[in-house]
């Protein structure tokens, strides 16, 4: 917890300086997860020279640390860097929604430090953002996340508790945070789509809890403008997700993920083994 705490209150310039120190660590030395990032790359992008391949992974490792330790850094950021750190675009259908007292989904994807845009659009647009998310083992980080991601009033879901969790607050007001973009386990329902270049497994949880609330839900694309500033920009995928058709809402989020990534292929977390159950 101790070293969690101190790393949170670190100058940004410190703070990136460790950045690169432990990119370089990881990539070089650990060497960690080098040959599964690079063939992710490869296989997404074929089109792609030796030379851009390797730039993108190498970018990705920096932008890897990057995102965890700005994720730390959530702990004690002030609201006036959040403001001045993170634009939005395309929020205010969702503030009119909950406002009007519906409660809403935002899918997301491994981009960023999805805490600060929540700080962000809470600061903004003064709407609730429960995340969900999936607790870790080790107790005192455990701990540090949740406290974190509690800040602004949210109230963080442990992912398997979700579906308990929407019914038990079904009058609530709020938005609910996911991110569904990384490998399903493979006793989880899951739909194959091509993505990349490749067939890929999609995790259906998702959809179906959200066809079974029937919240709108919106996508939520978020790019690294400079180093430390995002931009997130909301777009609708459903107003009415029980009247569409089966899996729409799953291929439209893998649509949205995939033009992210092939808009800036090192923003994304290339190192997890996102092919590792091949789609048959």
């Amino acid at each position: 917890m101790f070293i969690y705490r101190a790393l949170s209150k670190l100058p940004y310039g410190t703070l990136y300086f460790l950045s690169d120190l432990s990119s370089f660590i990881l990539f070089h030395i650990v060497r960690y997860r080098r040959s599964t990032s690079y063939q992710n790359i490869r296989n997404s992008f074929p089109e792609k020279t030796d030379h851009q391949i390797c730039y993108i992974q190498k970018s990705a490792y920096r932008h890897l640390t990057d995102t965890l330790l700005e994720s730390i850094k959530a702990n004690t950021i002030s609201d006036t860097d959040i403001e001045s750190r993170i634009t939005l675009e395309g929020f205010e259908e969702i503030q009119h929604l909950v406002q009007a007292g519906k409660s809403v989904f935002m899918l997301t994807a491994h981009t960023a430090p999805v805490e600060w845009i929540s700080f962000a659009a809470h600061l903004k647009y003064n709407f609730i953002i429960d995340p969900v998310y999936k607790p870790v083992h080790a107790k005192g980080l455990d701990k540090f996340i949740f406290s974190m991601r509690s800040r602004h009033h949210s109230t963080p879901i442990p992912y398997k508790k979700l579906a308990k969790d929407v019914v038990l607050r079904k009058n609530a007001k709020r938005s609910i945070a996911m991110l569904a973009d990384l490998e399903p386990r493979s006793r989880d329902q899951s739909l194959e789509v091509m993505f990349l270049n490749q067939p890929t497994r999609f995790f259906l949880g998702s959809e179906k809890i959200i066809k079974l609330t029937g919240y709108p839900t919106f996508f939520i694309g978020i790019e690294k403008t400079t180093r430390g500033h995002y931009k997130a920009s909301a777009s609708r995928l459903s107003l009415n997700p029980k009247n569409t058709d089966a899996y729409t809402l799953t291929r439209k989020y893998a649509s949205c993920v995939e033009e992210l990534i092939v808009k800036n292929p090192s923003s994304w977390l290339w190192t997890h083994k996102r092919w590792k159950h091949k789609a048959t």
